[in-house]
Formats: structure tokens, sequence, C-alpha cells
């Protein structure tokens, strides 16, 4: 029995080892590089790609974070601010998507690994723990978005320019109902 055992744990360390250097793909990285190559022959405004890849992240990460506090919040206020996120961003990520496909523009089918690794970092926090991150990074990510929003005004497209102007309000709703949820 004993010389099955230490044949099947290095083994298992060996696969363990094996998987733990295993990079995960980043979905985010790779729309930004077939975007790169379309923007390189003329099919793609670059800008414009850069935007809506970026915000399409943030719109993944913030429906699963919302996801996260449906299931681990503490509080009615976090589920139902959750709630809003998986909602909200769901609306927000069809329009970038009609965006992206009228002008075959690539977006990630997944969160960045950077957006992965805080993911997995409040995936791991329970109770108020879980809350007081959460709402942290509710705050951060809103605020974030803000800017990028503003900024997309001044982008040269008036489709961008106008999709901004119109989910700006949304985005600065969310961002203050953040900061209210942190007295809970």
């Amino acid at each position: 029995m004993k010389k099955l055992i230490t044949p099947a744990l290095s083994a298992l360390a060996l696969i363990t080892i094996a998987c733990s250097n295993l990079k995960r793909f980043d979905s985010v990285k790779n729309a930004n590089q077939k975007n790169e190559e379309l923007s390189n022959v003329g099919k793609v405004n670059k800008v414009v790609a850069d935007f809506l890849v970026k915000i399409a992240d943030a719109r993944m990460m913030d429906s699963k974070e919302g996801q996260l506090a449906l299931r681990n919040g503490t509080t009615t206020q976090i589920r139902e601010y959750g709630k809003l996120m998986v909602t909200d961003q769901a609306k927000l990520m069809n329009a970038i998507k009609a965006i992206a496909n009228k002008r075959n523009i690539n977006l990630p089918s997944d969160i960045s690994n950077t957006k992965y690794e805080g993911y997995q970092s409040l995936n791991k926090e329970t109770g108020k723990d879980f809350d007081k991150k959460f709402c942290n990074m509710m705050i951060i990510d809103h605020k974030r978005d803000v800017n990028d929003f503003t900024n997309a005004m001044e982008i040269d497209d008036k489709e961008i320019q106008t999709f901004a102007k119109i989910n700006l309000p949304m985005i600065q709703s969310h961002l203050e109902k953040a900061k209210a949820l942190e007295q809970y």
C-alpha cells in the first residue's frame, strides 16, 4: 500500500505544479491584439475599440461582483445593489455589443486577468468583510467608469459621444449608491 501512495502523491504534486504554472487566458488582451491588427489595416478605429474593450471588461466585472453580492452580501441593501449591478451591466453590455458588432470590433468574452485577481480576492471574503470590500471595489470601479465615460464624450465619434452621454448618469448613480452603501 505504501508503495502505491508515494508515486500517487508524487504525480499529484507534479500535476499541481504544472497547473499552477499555466496562465489564465486573458480575453481582454486577446481582443485588444485583434483590434490592433484591424486598426493597422484601417478596419477599426483604435480609440473607439480601446474604449469599448475597457468598458466591456468593467461591465463584466461589475456584473460578477454583483452576483457575489447577491450571494454573499449580509444586508438587503448590499444584495439589492448587487442585483442592480447584474441588471444594469447586462443592459450596458448589450449596447456595447451592438456598437462593437456594427464596427467589427472584438470584445472580450471574459474579464481581464487583473480583474479576475480582484474578483478572486473578493470571492474569498465573507460577512462584513465581504460587504466592506465590495463597497470599496464598487466605489473605485465607478469612479474610474465616470472618468472613462466623461473622457469618451471627447472622442471624435458621434455615436460613442452619444453612448457615453446617455449612460454617464447611470454610472454616476451607481457611484452615489455605492458610496451610500458604506454606512451599512
